[in-house]
C-alpha cells in the first residue's frame, strides 16, 4: 500500500512554512506532462486545507497536490507483513484494518475534470448549499474572476469537494500547457536543425 502524506505532516508542514523553511516531498506517480517521473522531489510552497501547493525540482511553475499524490521520503516505505502463519487462536479482531483516508471523489472514467461549476443557493428561509458539477458549460452571462479569490473563497466555505475539483482542472490545465510548450520546442530545435543544414549547404554551393 502506497504510504502518502497524513494530517499530521500537513500540520508540521504549516508550522515548517510558518518558521520560514519549505519542507520537501516526493510525487507518488509520475506528471509526464512536465517531465516529471515517480519519486521527483518538490518543495512545498503552501498547504490550504487538504491542498498541498509543491514546486516541483526542476519546473517553474506551482502545482496543487492532493495529500493521497505525495509522500514525505523518496522510495515508499517498507510495509510489515503479518506473520506467514496466524495462530489458530488469534481473536477474529486482529484482521481487522485501519480505515484508509479517501481520495476526494473523481470522475467514472478517473480523468480530472476539463471544467467545474459551483453553483451556491442562498433561500430565503436564511439557508445556503452549494453544488458542484463536473465538465460544465461555462454560463451564459458569467463574470471572469482571479483564481486564486476562487481558491480563498472556497477555503472560507470549508467546500473540500469543490476545491478538489477546482485544484484538479487547474492541475490538467497545466500539465496541458506544459505539454503544448515541450512539443513547440521540439518544433523549434527541430526547425533550427533545419535551418542550419541549409545554411550550410547554402554556403557549399557559394564556394
Amino acid at each position: 500500500m502506497e504510504q502518502t502524506l497524513t494530517p499530521d505532516d500537513l500540520e508540521r508542514f504549516v508550522a515548517e512554512l510558518a518558521a520560514g523553511r519549505r519542507p520537501t516531498v516526493y510525487l507518488c506517480e509520475a506528471v509526464t506532462g512536465l517531465g516529471l517521473a515517480a519519486g521527483a522531489s518538490g518543495k512545498v510552497v503552501s498547504v490550504d486545507s487538504t491542498t498541498v501547493t509543491v514546486k516541483p525540482a526542476g519546473v517553474d511553475d506551482q502545482l496543487p497536490f492532493e495529500p493521497t499524490e505525495l509522500r514525505i521520503t523518496k522510495q515508499p516505505k517498507p510495509v510489515s507483513k503479518a506473520p506467514a502463519k496466524a495462530s489458530a487462536k488469534a481473536p477474529a479482531k486482529a484482521a481487522t484494518k485501519a480505515p484508509q483516508k479517501v481520495a476526494p471523489a473523481r470522475p467514472a472514467s478517473g480523468r480530472p475534470p476539463r471544467s467545474v461549476a459551483i453553483t451556491v443557493y442562498v433561500g430565503a428561509d436564511n439557508t445556503a448549499s452549494l453544488r458542484v458539477t463536473r465538465n460544465a458549460a461555462k454560463p451564459a452571462g458569467a463574470e471572469d474572476i482571479p483564481i486564486a479569490a476562487v481558491h480563498r473563497a472556497l477555503a472560507g466555505l470549508g467546500a473540500r469537494d469543490a476545491k478538489a475539483a477546482v485544484a484538479d482542472v487547474v492541475a490538467a490545465a497545466a500539465a496541458a500547457a506544459a505539454s503544448r510548450v515541450a512539443d513547440l520546442q521540439a518544433e523549434l530545435a527541430a526547425a533550427k536543425k533545419s535551418l542550419a543544414a541549409l545554411e550550410r549547404a547554402k554556403r557549399t554551393q557559394s564556394q
